[in-house]
């Protein structure tokens, strides 16, 4: 059975993409056939990791020009992953993120029904993990990509506007679309030694990742699970998927 994850967040800056994509490299690293998908339209940055080989986006697919096969780029080769690794990316020309903003309600109904149709297809080729990297907040766009997983991981900051706005998404959108979810705490300036919380909103806390001031200074492209498997980071990511595979 195919396990569809939504790497969601309350706002920008947790540090979302990142931990989206080395889950989707760890899930492959595994040996499990693997899509991770950039649905965050209006700020997509999966392009600037990998090389786009394809000459569709995602953006396509969800306008009904292509099928989602025609957007996926296979990076096996480039991560070296046991698993295959395909990655369909969201196009980063202002002009078209400037015409997101213009979609109306169709559209993105639209949107959400060609999404539903694609995770099928993807489950019907023997994908067994796919990743949606949302957008922040709670833009029509990751909506959808909430409606469209099975579970969803919030990716967490310990600011007081993320506490408040995580709890809103948990019990007013998670909630209430019925998905299971939970929470990854990431960057936490605290002593992780004396985290000892398990459950936040009536969602489990799969792990508190502290803040590594020397990855910010790291190539943007770099992803450790990759590059350095035994990192800290690295293991948290492992460790979050071994928890997400023993919740299913």
């Amino acid at each position: 059975m195919t396990l569809t994850l939504a790497v969601h967040s309350s706002k920008g800056g947790t540090g979302k993409t990142s931990i989206a994509v080395n889950l989707a490299v760890a899930y492959a690293s595994e040996g499990k056939n693997t899509c991770l998908i950039d649905l965050d339209l209006r700020g997509p940055s999966l392009s600037s990791m990998f090389k786009p080989g394809t000459h569709f986006w995602i953006n396509d697919f969800l306008s009904g020009k292509c099928s989602l096969k025609d957007t996926l780029n296979d990076i096996k080769p480039e991560m070296e992953t046991s698993g295959h690794l395909y990655v369909s990316f969201a196009n980063p020309d202002i002009g078209v993120i400037r015409d997101l903003v213009s979609k109306d309600r169709n559209w993105q109904a639209g949107a959400l029904k060609a999404l539903m149709n694609g995770k099928k297809e993807l489950a019907a080729n023997s994908l067994d993990v796919i990743i949606f990297d949302t957008s922040p907040g709670v833009e029509y766009e990751s909506i959808n990509a909430v409606a469209a997983s099975d579970m969803v991981v919030i990716v967490h900051n310990d600011t007081a506007a993320c506490f408040n706005c995580t709890e809103q998404l948990i019990k007013g959108v998670y909630t209430l679309l019925d998905k299971k979810c939970a929470i990854i705490d990431n960057m936490y300036h605290g002593n992780c030694l004396d985290i000892i919380e398990k459950s936040r909103y009536g969602a489990p806390v799969l792990a508190t990742i502290p803040c590594m001031c020397e990855i910010a200074t790291r190539s943007n492209n770099e992803i450790l699970v990759h590059s350095e498997p035994e990192h800290l980071f690295s293991k948290s990511i492992m460790a979050i998927r071994d928890k997400i595979e023993a919740m299913q």
